[in-house]
């Protein structure tokens, strides 16, 4: 995020954030490594588009995939969906899982607002960004 903030610094206030001895070269470079790594664009992008069927299952379960990739699966019941939480914990213990319980998908988004908040203009600030720095 560091690098991100550097970026738009740059271009949108021309100052320098926190890197200001790097080229633009190589902030660019640097951050899109990075980027490949933790899939981060990515992962706003999809949480921005993520959808999910409401139904009786009042029980889901958010993971987080390291490719940046959200899964939710849903349960009737608590107990069944705690169960796969252990269990996903157990099997995947680098992933980020939580367990939300609502009834709708806008509960879902209204609960874990960190996790849902609007990336949208933040990731096209950012590509617009990379590529009037890469000129």
């Amino acid at each position: 995020m560091a690098l991100a903030s550097e970026i738009l610094a740059r271009t949108y206030e021309n100052v320098n954030g926190p890197y200001p001895d790097k080229t633009n070269s190589d902030l660019i470079n640097e951050f899109q490594q990075l980027d490949r790594e933790l899939h981060l664009v990515e992962t706003l992008t999809g949480l921005n588009i993520v959808e999910t069927e409401s139904t009786k299952n009042k029980n889901s379960i958010l993971i987080f995939r390291e490719n940046g990739e959200l899964e939710i699966r849903s349960f009737r019941e608590a107990t069944d969906a705690l169960k796969e939480l252990l269990e996903i914990e157990k099997e995947n213990p680098n992933l980020d899982v939580v367990l939300v319980k609502a009834d709708t998908n806008e509960e879902i988004r209204m609960a874990f607002r960190n996790y849902f908040s609007d990336a949208q203009d933040f990731i096209r600030l950012l590509t617009e960004a990379q590529k009037i720095l890469s000129i």
